[in-house]
């Protein structure tokens, strides 16, 4: 097993997740994410453990719905809360790695936005990757980990610091990486400038650069880099890329001027038709996304209810629970300006057990809300007095 440590500062995590979760979508390895606050290795875990379940059960009702056998409920130590956090973690990855399919790698990725306790995440992943005996974990040969660890740990002593410094990890590769904007932005500059680096690495560069110009309005220079994107990934053959281009390309119409909309549209609908071909589903799901958002804000409610049906179908598949969540929330919205109160209140419905079932609390009162809204307009008054209720036991 091999350990990739990202060394950020703490309001670089989600920037730092985000990144990562690009990777997912051009690389042929299986990711599994975990955002998780780390507090202390007990809670840590058990909130690791509880996010596994959630997708876990969500991929066995589409293997069983594709008539898949579906994989087996967590069990043993993985749910056992008296049982020490690092075997029931190690149980974990063992499930998960067990289940990968042969010839491909499984990549988990530890990411607390918040690390109460650095000291004790350091020492946690330590213990994690200490074994005395490797026999007992084969899995390690395939298994990669990484994880997010702050810019800086402060009040250690010299020898605590020595013991639990993650470059003497085994088999550990730390990098302190600058989230910056004026940082990042200098370095990819650089490195499209260098006619040392391989043509690729320049052209994923550029790429990165598009995204800056966007972050920055600069909308026409954008424009013209994700062109050049679009004819490099289009001449090389590689569908997947060339998605990610012409969403791209897409993307800025949409921000430039709500005049550019079927422009927009068209760039979108032409991204859908690559990321099919190369099968690239995340690419497939942002994609979705833009185009049901796009209908949306146009108030073309048929239409963006049939996109968020098939984002919410593609976060199912792809494990992506906070999708779904967002997708449900706005095909009941969709459903509900076209009067289908039925598809409206399941949408709803479905919304509101996955978020208390995630814990999403925030998410859950929107839905709560929703679902008051339209049992008042049906003048269900028991079922209002129900919403609220929930909502007043919510923090």
């Amino acid at each position: 097993m091999d350990l990739f440590v990202v060394r950020s500062r703490e309001e670089d995590a989600v920037v730092v997740f985000k990144t990562l979760q690009s990777l997912d979508e051009t690389s042929p390895d299986i990711f599994w994410f975990f955002e998780n606050d780390f507090m202390d290795a007990n809670s840590y875990v058990t909130s690791v453990v509880e996010s596994f379940r959630t997708r876990v059960e969500l991929l066995s009702k589409r293997l069983e719905q594709s008539g898949d056998p579906p994989w087996p409920p967590l069990a043993g130590i993985m749910t056992d809360l008296t049982a020490p956090p690092l075997e029931r973690v190690r149980a974990l990855l063992a499930y998960a790695d067990e289940r990968t399919p042969e010839g491909l790698r499984l990549v988990v990725a530890l990411l607390p936005l918040e690390i109460a306790k650095p000291l004790g995440w350091r020492a946690f992943l330590r213990e994690l990757l200490s074994s005395e005996d490797d026999d007992l974990l084969p899995w390690w040969r395939h298994l990669r980990l990484i994880a997010r660890e702050p810019q800086h740990v402060e009040n250690v002593s010299p020898e605590l610091e020595a013991r639990l410094d993650p470059t003497t990890f085994p088999n550990t590769e730390v990098c302190p990486i600058d989230f910056r904007a004026e940082a990042l932005e200098e370095a990819t500059k650089e490195e499209i400038a260098d006619t040392r680096v391989p043509l690729a690495d320049r052209m994923q560069s550029l790429l990165m650069d598009a995204n800056y110009d966007v972050a920055h309005k600069r909308y026409l220079e954008a424009g013209e880099k994700y062109q050049l994107l679009r004819q490099y990934y289009a001449a090389r053959k590689e569908p997947a890329m060339l998605a990610v281009s012409l969403n791209g390309l897409g993307e800025v119409h949409v921000a430039a001027s709500a005049h550019l909309r079927d422009q927009a549209r068209d760039y979108f609908e032409m991204a859908v038709t690559a990321a099919v071909e190369g099968k690239s589903y995340p690419i497939l799901l942002h994609v979705a996304l833009n185009l049901a958002n796009l209908y949306r804000d146009h108030q073309e409610w048929s239409d963006a209810a049939e996109h968020y049906e098939a984002a919410e179908a593609l976060a199912t598949a792809l494990l992506n629970a906070h999708v779904k969540l967002y997708c449900l929330e706005n095909i009941g919205i969709c459903r509900h300006q076209l009067a289908e109160w039925g598809p409206a209140h399941k949408a709803w419905q479905d919304g509101v057990t996955l978020a208390r079932s995630l814990r999403e609390d925030d998410t859950r009162k929107k839905l709560l809300v929703h679902l008051r809204d339209l049992y008042m307009e049906a003048r269900m008054h028991d079922s209002v007095e129900a919403m609220d209720d929930e909502l007043r036991s919510l923090p």
